[in-house]
């Protein structure tokens, strides 16, 4: 497993269907669609997952009581462009306040055409989680089975469906 810090960094990528705005949209502002529903931090399911819309906001889940959870903070919000995401869930999947102990999570999006968005996403600085880090890393690499690391949304097609559509496979 990863040994150095140059090597705790997790890079994805995925063309989507859809415009730049609303692969923005619906990967930072509707999080709660695709982000899986057994992933949440709170004692209860979470109902929303919420990005405040500025430098500086949070980062979290609240449930359908109202109780929140932190996952994190907002470093850039260049929309529909890029958001930057400071992760401060650490090994133990306990929120932790300190910047120097957090990871970023970087998401661009690109028009490839007028209806395609590549949308890549780069998980730095894990080494910053201390001691374990190596896990986080692992859970972000290696998918767990019969699911990849991208979600699957509702009328979007990836990459790979968008070729082999062209090539006349399903």
């Amino acid at each position: 497993m990863a040994g150095t810090a140059e090597e705790a960094v997790v890079h994805k990528s995925v063309r989507v269907q859809g415009s730049v705005e609303r692969a923005f949209s619906i990967f930072v502002e509707q999080m709660e669609t695709w982000w899986p529903a057994e992933h949440h931090i709170g004692k209860q399911a979470f109902q929303c997952i919420i990005v405040e819309p500025r430098v500086g906001g949070r980062w979290y889940e609240r449930d359908a009581q109202g109780s929140e959870c932190n996952w994190g903070s907002v470093l850039a919000w260049e929309p529909p462009q890029r958001v930057t995401l400071g992760w401060h869930l650490g090994t133990e999947w306990k929120f932790d306040p300190d910047p120097a102990k957090a990871s970023e999570v970087e998401i661009r999006f690109s028009a490839k055409s007028p209806s395609s968005t590549q949308v890549d996403l780069v998980h730095s600085k894990l080494e910053r989680h201390g001691g374990g880090y190596e896990q986080l890393l692992w859970l972000c690499v290696v998918p767990k089975p019969g699911r990849g690391f991208w979600p699957t949304l509702p009328g979007w097609r990836t990459e790979t469906q968008f070729s082999n559509e062209r090539q006349g496979l399903r």
